[in-house]
């Protein structure tokens, strides 16, 4: 079996919730603390089984990607293994919003000047992500100080339309992709980044600058219909692999 790249898995891009500390990956998720060294810290919490989607058979995926191109095999086997989160829809809607033009570190700043900000204290020095019910107490120009920018009325509107989080469940892919297009900010590149890592919508392909230049370099004339059944899974392959090596 392959090993499992739990940091990949967390801290490549798909959450911005955790953060390394004393040896630990740690985070506020469903209103505790928690901290893990491997997945398999994750397997006896329900919580944790859920989030890191421990159900499905992610090194059978893995192998059927390799097996597609010489690019898709060089990806996996430098990436390791890794797996498509499943978190809270909200969680996830800002997360996206956050990363328009932004890197890692900086979205993950300010995910946690958020949290300090309007979420609460689950345990001393942690504070949860804020709810809805919490971000609506935030004016555009607060969230402009906390250094959010032009995505300031992006996460004003969320907080009033965040009854399409709840209506997107329901919905086929491509209406889903259109209802959260609704919300200001929100995108073709966000909504499929939120439909992977919350809805567990493995048909999403979203593509930012770095997808852009592996399909443009590796992939010209194809569309993430070349990496079904596994667009998704692919394409965070290809988008930690691509990164490793500019």
């Amino acid at each position: 079996m392959m090993e499992e790249n739990l940091r990949e898995t967390l801290m490549g891009g798909q959450s911005f919730s955790w953060r390394e500390e004393d040896g630990f990956f740690t985070a506020v998720l469903n209103e505790r603390v928690y901290r893990i060294k491997s997945i398999g810290d994750a397997a006896a919490d329900p919580f944790l089984y859920d989030y890191f989607d421990l159900g499905y058979d992610y090194e059978k995926a893995r192998s059927e990607i390799a097996a597609k191109d010489e690019i898709l095999r060089k990806a996996t086997e430098s990436t390791g293994l890794i797996r498509l989160l499943k978190q809270d829809h909200w969680i996830a809607l800002i997360s996206f919003i956050l990363s328009q033009n932004n890197n890692i570190k900086r979205i993950t700043g300010l995910y946690s000047r958020l949290s300090e900000k309007y979420g609460h204290e689950v345990e001393k020095g942690y504070w949860s992500f804020p709810t809805a019910d919490e971000l609506s107490k935030a004016t555009e120009e607060e969230l402009r100080q906390l250094g959010v920018g032009f995505r300031a009325p992006f996460i004003i509107d969320a907080v009033r339309n965040r009854d399409i989080l709840e209506e997107a469940e329901a919905l086929p892919f491509d209406e889903a992709m259109k209802a959260l297009e609704k919300i200001k900010g929100v995108g073709p590149k966000v909504a499929s980044c939120i439909l992977i890592f919350s809805y567990q919508r493995r048909e999403g392909f979203p593509m930012d600058v770095w997808m852009k230049k592996v399909m443009a370099e590796y992939y010209p004339g194809k569309d993430a219909s070349y990496f079904h059944p596994y667009e998704a899974l692919s394409q965070q392959y290809l988008f930690s692999w691509i990164r490793s090596i500019t």
